[in-house]
């Protein structure tokens, strides 16, 4: 696992790239919306960092020790202070009501515990405050639902800890959130691969 992750880290960037261009619009969505102070859950390598230029602070939450090497080493070109947590996103050690925007990106389908690590962003942001997320979801529909579960465990394998097959609206929903802004979406990676896709923001 230490080698798959390692690799995994070190290829991330350039596996990235390959669909960046389609997930731009989605980061101005989401990391551009952010404001006040931020936590960001699962920062891996700081692809959001050029949408979070208009806030107040940001804290940046990666346990992956290869993502948070390549982290620290994008950070100390940048002119902003930020703050690295080393800390899983189930057991952030930070006081309630600490933040005023959280956002996840492509990080829930990796947790261990989606519930508990939602429990800790409601529990951190303020009154007023907005979860903002962008994340691949189980589909709704049969067919598809039975490959993404057919898929999973060599996908998860490959990716270190990516599932494809997380009902993770539903488990946004299931907190008592003021409102929820959230609309769904095919992503298509070329002619064949298709992922269903949530985007939005809960406000607390």
């Amino acid at each position: 696992m230490t080698l798959r992750k390692w690799l995994f880290a070190e290829c991330y960037d350039r596996l990235n790239g390959i669909v960046e261009k389609h997930v731009i619009p989605h980061r101005w969505e989401t990391a551009g919306r952010c404001f006040g102070d931020v936590l960001e859950i699962g920062a891996g390598t700081g692809a959001n960092l050029p949408y979070l230029s208009s806030v107040s602070s940001v804290t940046l939450c990666e346990p992956d020790r290869y993502m948070r090497k390549k982290l620290t080493t994008r950070l100390a070109s940048e002119p902003q202070a930020f703050r690295i947590l080393n800390s899983l996103g189930e057991g952030i050690t930070l006081p309630d009501e600490s933040f005023d925007s959280v956002l996840t990106t492509l990080t829930l389908c990796m947790v261990n515990d989606v519930d508990e690590v939602l429990r800790q962003i409601y529990r951190l942001l303020r009154p007023g405050g907005k979860f903002f997320f962008y994340e691949h979801v189980l589909s709704k529909h049969p067919f598809p639902v039975t490959c993404q579960n057919l898929f999973n465990p060599i996908w998860k394998w490959s990716t270190t800890g990516c599932n494809l097959n997380r009902n993770l609206r539903g488990s946004i929903e299931s907190l008592p959130f003021s409102g929820i802004n959230l609309k769904e979406f095919t992503f298509y990676i070329g002619p064949m691969l298709k992922l269903p896709n949530i985007i939005g923001y809960a406000t607390k």
